[in-house]
């Protein structure tokens, strides 16, 4: 069975809808870089003058969103069992009226899901993994493929941001990793008025070989966005997530400044808790500085 098939990339057609984001939101400042989260691995980055949205997903209350569970077992000839996953936040709204670029870590639902398709549309560029871009541009989305270690440069005013994929590898076991190929982490290097920052988002990623070789061309990041959630610990496909400990040391590896852990609290569909990454960064004593965001609040740089 296909990847695709597996976790039922795009349920409902890609079709313009109505959705009217905030024009304002509690935590927006006018700082240079503003990381705002707003659940899951949505993420919204004002950097000067330049907005970039992440792995979009809209839907709220108990039928958020539908998709295979892969926190079940199953028989992989067959795949999981297709339901409806529940959103246990609020979803808070979004601060800005338009995006300069959509970057996708991955198309399952959890990342994309049917009501942040129905609303993107044919809106774009929406930069994403190899695998998906087929299927993203069959059903209307304006999807561009970043190939692994390419780099893709936005400009406005004095700002500028400087987008380079990195591999994310879904799982530590090679076979399930195989089978479930590559998705994309992206490095952002923001340049506004000479300064130069450095944002690693590493999307649903362990620090496996590919990732590791990716990420010694760059510096140690400012800020680190790790995946964690232990998603799958106990379903047929294994985890496919990080746990708190283990994005810790992946943070402790790179020499990052800052923390911000995203992909936990929003669904039901998460098994671990950021509690544990809290109780892990605080054991570890590494200087990494660990920041913990309620939905729509935001962290500046």
């Amino acid at each position: 069975m296909h990847r695709r098939d597996l976790l039922k990339l795009g349920a409902v057609a890609a079709t313009s809808a109505a959705l009217t984001p905030l024009s304002s939101a509690a935590g927006i400042s006018a700082s240079d870089v503003t990381v705002r989260w707003l659940g899951g691995a949505m993420l919204e980055l004002r950097i000067g003058d330049i907005r970039v949205l992440t792995d979009p997903c809209l839907g709220d209350g108990t039928e958020a969103f539908e998709m295979g569970d892969p926190n079940e077992m199953f028989d992989l000839s067959t795949g999981p069992n297709i339901k409806m996953h529940e959103r246990l936040t609020p979803f808070p709204g979004m601060a800005m009226r338009e995006y300069d670029v959509v970057l996708l870590s991955h198309a399952h639902e959890d990342h994309f899901d049917q009501k942040a398709q129905a609303w993107l549309g044919a809106n774009g560029p929406v930069l994403c993994s190899v695998q998906d871009v087929n299927a993203l541009t069959k059903k209307g989305f304006a999807a561009q493929a970043l190939i692994h270690g390419e780099n893709r440069a936005f400009r406005r005013g004095d700002t500028k941001v400087s987008i380079t994929s990195i591999p994310a590898v879904h799982s530590l076991n090679t076979g399930i990793s195989d089978f479930l190929g590559l998705g994309n982490g992206y490095w952002l290097q923001a340049t506004i008025r000479g300064k130069a920052s450095h944002i690693y988002w590493a999307g649903d990623t362990f620090m496996a070989d590919p990732v590791q070789a990716a990420v010694q061309q760059f510096p140690a990041p400012d800020l680190l966005i790790p995946h964690i959630g232990a998603v799958g610990t106990n379903g047929a496909l294994g985890q496919l997530s990080m746990t708190g400990h283990q994005a810790v040391e992946f943070a402790e590896r790179l020499k990052a400044g800052l923390i911000l852990p995203v992909h936990h609290s929003t669904y039901a569909l998460y098994q671990e808790p950021v509690s544990k990454m809290i109780e892990a960064h605080a054991i570890s004593g590494i200087p990494s500085a660990l920041n913990v965001l309620r939905e729509g609040s935001a962290l500046t740089l």
